[in-house]
């Protein structure tokens, strides 16, 4: 998250903010709440995407919560400009993000700490 963030604040201060802005308004609601808003998106059950919108310039960031904290934690994959991240691409990083999120939970949490992935919904 610290490279994502350093790449864009040399291309646009104003992103960061921004950016900065809409994470602080995601951890004042629950995330239910905040899928009725254009504030975030959900592509799959376990993979949520932030929606960031920088004058001319929208940014999306992938992230997912961590099971085991009871979804206290939230771990951002990656983040890029909207423009780079359309069609196929888009299924790749979700794709992409669902891997990230398996392997997070492999190396962070303990046996028996995952919530079942049975639900998940495929990406469209």
């Amino acid at each position: 998250m610290r490279a994502m963030m350093q790449r864009i604040a040399r291309s646009d201060r104003r992103a960061i903010r921004a950016i900065e802005n809409r994470i602080d308004m995601l951890r004042q609601v629950d995330l239910r709440a905040a899928l009725r808003t254009d504030l975030l998106k959900q592509p799959t059950s376990t993979i949520y995407v932030l929606r960031v919108q920088s004058g001319p310039v929208a940014y999306r960031l992938p992230f997912f919560e961590s099971p085991c904290d009871r979804g206290k934690l939230v771990v951002v994959t990656h983040g890029e400009h909207r423009a780079l991240s359309k069609g196929d691409r888009y299924t790749q990083r979700i794709n992409a993000a669902e891997r990230r999120r398996d392997d997070w939970i492999r190396r962070n949490c303990g046996p028996g700490e995952e919530k079942q992935d049975e639900l998940r919904r495929p990406v469209r």
